[in-house]
């Protein structure tokens, strides 16, 4: 039987991340994907913008799919309203699958009374949650501390678990010095990095969407915490040495035709 995973997520308009890059994602890895959307995305002018869309709208996507279906997994992206992650909170209540919680935190400079009360409200999540999936920029602003070297992303994971979390994946991208990518998991006693050698490639935009997605898909699939991050881990790579570029030289994550049936397995 087909298992089906939601995500709830803003439309990035792009295609690049959000719920795009998540439902190719599950069609890539043989899932049913559905989406509760939380806003939509657009570039005006040069400039990101999100535009959100009403809470009560939300609401009665979440409430069609409780009605209509059975979920085995919810990866959850970027919510972006107070009003809206109390919904989610309470939806998340009642399923016991595979919970990833990709802590996307998209404020202007000049936000910080808002994001810090969005932090907060945000972490009242994490327990529900299997593991959540902040970058390093994401993972400052939980852990509050600076990040610049692997040790300093250890210390950051243990912040972020004593938060609440049951597990967390820090994902390091291209920031750090060095010649690799390395991403970090803490399951509260146990660290453990994944890593590969950067790209020189512009199409990275939605690899932290695609990342937290794949591991939803690949937990959904039952394997274990371990094994769904290294494989998702390659998954990405596989995107991004694939990506589609846009006219602006930057690109998206995207596979193609490159998705081979051993990234899923």
């Amino acid at each position: 039987m087909t298992k089906t995973v939601l995500t709830i997520a803003g439309s990035d308009t792009l295609a690049g991340g959000g719920l795009q890059s998540d439902l190719k994602t599950f069609e890539n890895h043989h899932l049913f994907g559905l989406t509760a959307i939380t806003c939509i995305a657009v570039v005006n002018n040069g400039q990101f913008e999100i535009n959100d869309l009403p809470p009560k709208l939300l609401q009665e996507q979440l409430k069609t799919i409780d009605d209509n279906l059975s979920l085995d997994g919810i990866k959850i992206g970027l919510i972006h309203q107070l009003e809206s992650l109390e919904i989610v909170k309470n939806f998340l209540q009642r399923f016991d699958g595979p919970i990833v919680l990709d802590p996307v935190m998209a404020f202007k400079e000049t936000d910080r009374v808002y994001s810090d009360t969005y932090r907060e409200k945000l972490i009242e999540l994490f327990p529900f949650a299997t593991i959540i999936t902040p970058n390093l920029k994401e993972a400052e602003i939980l852990s509050q501390q600076k990040i610049t070297n692997l040790d300093e992303m250890e210390q950051a994971a243990q912040k972020i678990s004593a938060l609440g979390a049951r597990s967390v994946v820090i994902k390091g991208g291209e920031r750090l010095s060095g010649d690799l990518a390395s991403d970090l998991f803490y399951d509260g006693s146990h660290f453990e990095f994944f890593s590969k050698p950067k790209l020189a490639k512009t199409t990275i935009n939605g690899a932290g969407c695609t990342f937290a997605s794949a591991i939803t898909s690949n937990l959904v699939l039952g394997k274990d915490l371990i094994s769904a991050i290294k494989d998702s881990k390659e998954y990405v790579y596989q995107g991004i040495k694939n990506g589609f570029t846009l006219k602006n030289g930057e690109g998206n994550v995207w596979f193609g035709d490159s998705v081979k049936t051993e990234v899923l397995t």
